[in-house]
């Protein structure tokens, strides 16, 4: 699927129910963010022009949700935000969505998530 930004002229009758269909289809994705915030992740969706990206911030009682994430995410690599917080991102949705994990702070090290992700191999002893 290829998300393309529209050059059509403005049409209101058409935006007002775009906002209608939206609204609509907001409810079933609240409720579903809501079932994940019992259980410590917390959901961010960005949609623009071409671009879809959903925000997984995990907190620390949730960790053991995280290889389940990871799995779900299509080449997925570790990487460093440049507030220094690790992260994970990849995509789904045959690409066109971008996804990122944010990882609990000082949960794990750059080298650990490598490995947590399978984009890097270390000896199991001395992880965790």
């Amino acid at each position: 699927m290829t998300i393309m930004p529209s050059n059509l002229p403005l049409n209101f009758t058409g935006i007002v129910e775009d906002v209608n269909d939206t609204v609509a289809d907001a409810f079933p994705l609240f409720e579903s963010v809501q079932k994940l915030a019992q259980y410590g992740i917390n959901v961010a969706v960005e949609v623009a022009p071409s671009t879809i990206v959903v925000t997984f911030t995990v907190t620390p009682t949730a960790t053991n949700m995280l290889p389940a994430l990871f799995a779900e995410i299509d080449n997925a690599q570790p990487v460093t935000l440049s507030s220094g917080r690790l992260a994970v991102t990849g995509s789904m949705c045959q690409g066109t969505v971008t996804l990122r994990v944010l990882v609990p702070e000082n949960w794990v090290t750059a080298e650990e998530l490598a490995v947590l992700t399978g984009a890097a191999t270390a000896d199991p002893s001395d992880l965790l």
